[in-house]
């Protein structure tokens, strides 16, 4: 098992949410969007060094900033 933001995974992984770094308000948010701790989840696309990450969440796609994206660590197959 490898620990790895969501910026760092690869495309078309999945990982299992395992921690998620900042305060309440950043838990908050991404808890709202469907994104939580033992969620899995799979990472779709990225757009360049500075565009946003795309994840499919359930049967959600969502586009999360690249800070946020940073801040949510998923837990991988090595």
């Amino acid at each position: 098992m490898k620990r790895v933001s969501l910026v760092e995974l690869e495309e078309n992984k999945k990982g299992r949410v395992v921690e998620i770094l900042g305060g309440m308000g950043t838990y908050n948010k991404l808890v709202n969007m469907g994104v939580c701790i033992g969620k899995e989840i799979t990472k779709l696309s990225h757009l360049g060094l500075r565009g946003p990450v795309v994840i499919k969440v359930g049967s959600s796609r969502l586009a999360l900033g690249r800070g946020l994206a940073n801040k949510v660590i998923v837990e991988t197959q090595a």
